[in-house]
């Protein structure tokens, strides 16, 4: 179990932010969570600086990163600074995962966290119309 494991989603625009919310929605507020939303225009230097402003502030956690685009800046950031920080890194976040691993923060450990955020991903695209087909 990991009480003190923070969890950061890190994503282009402000779709973290507004992905939170709407798990909050879903499955109530979730504690240790911070959103990095890089904007229009913002230089990936700034980013960083706002991310290693949190992990000063968290010193001693481990952090979980939950990225939306594998490559892309919030992703290549998390890795640089996962070579300093006690950090793991997952890409590919939508609502699925991250309402799991939070809902599970708090009784598993960061690597059965990641676990679970990749069984999710993988698991929660569905073809709709061809599973209702099948039912019927």
């Amino acid at each position: 179990m990991e009480k003190d494991l923070c969890i950061f989603v890190c994503t282009h625009g402000r779709f973290g932010e507004e992905l939170i919310k709407s798990a909050e929605m879903i499955a109530g507020k979730s504690e240790n969570v911070y959103s990095f939303s890089l904007l229009p225009g913002m230089p990936p230097e700034e980013y960083k600086e706002m991310m290693e402003a949190a992990l000063q502030k968290e010193a001693g956690k481990k952090v979980l990163c939950l990225v939306d685009l594998f490559g892309g800046t919030p992703c290549t950031t998390c890795a640089i600074l996962s070579q300093r920080y006690d950090m793991q890194v997952i890409s590919g976040l939508n609502l699925a995962m991250y309402i799991e691993i939070t809902s599970q923060k708090d009784h598993h450990s960061r690597e059965e966290l990641i676990d679970v955020g990749l069984s999710i991903l993988q698991s929660s695209g569905k073809d709709v119309i061809k599973l209702l087909k099948n039912l019927s």
